[in-house]
C-alpha cells in the first residue's frame, strides 16, 4: 500500500485525500445524527425538555459542512476533477448516508489513479490537451 502513497504528481495529494475521507466521514456522522433526532421529534413526538437537540446539532452539521466543502475544493483542485465529481461531493454533504458511499468511491478512483500513474500510464483521468498529474506537459 506505502507504493500507492509515492506518485510523481502534487505532494500534498495524499494529504489532501485523507482530509477529504475524515470530513466526509465527520459530515455523514453529523447529518445521521440529525436525520435521527428530527425522525424521533417528528415521526414519534419525542420532545426534549432541554434546547431542542437539532437547534444544537444542526447548526454543528452546517459549519462542519462548510470545512467539507472547502477540504472538497482542495482536494478537486489538487486532483483535476470534473464537475460531475464535484457536483456528486457536494450533494453528498446534505444526503443521509450519500457521504459514505461517495467518499467510498473517490477513495477507491484515487487508488485506481495512483496506480496507473505509478504503473506508468500516468493519464488516468485527464483530458486530452492537459497537464498530465506529474506536469510533464500534455497527455497524449
Amino acid at each position: 500500500m506505502s507504493d500507492l502513497w509515492t506518485f510523481s504528481g502534487d505532494r500534498a495529494l495524499p494529504g489532501a485525500v485523507l482530509r477529504y475521507r475524515v470530513m466526509a466521514y465527520v459530515v455523514g456522522t453529523a447529518l445521521l445524527v440529525l436525520t435521527a433526532i428530527v425522525i424521533l421529534k417528528y415521526g414519534f413526538a419525542l420532545r426534549s425538555p432541554m434546547k431542542t437537540p437539532e437547534k444544537i446539532v444542526a447548526p454543528v452539521h452546517g459549519y462542519l459542512y462548510v470545512v467539507y466543502l472547502i477540504v472538497a475544493a482542495d482536494l478537486a483542485r489538487r486532483a483535476k476533477w470534473g464537475i460531475g465529481r464535484i457536483v456528486l461531493v457536494v450533494c453528498s454533504g446534505f444526503v443521509p448516508f450519500l457521504a459514505f458511499v461517495v467518499e467510498h468511491r473517490v477513495y477507491r478512483q484515487m487508488q485506481e489513479e495512483w496506480a496507473a500513474e505509478s504503473a506508468g500510464t500516468g493519464t488516468a483521468g485527464v483530458a486530452e490537451g492537459e497537464p498530465t498529474p506529474s506536469g510533464a506537459g500534455p497527455s497524449a
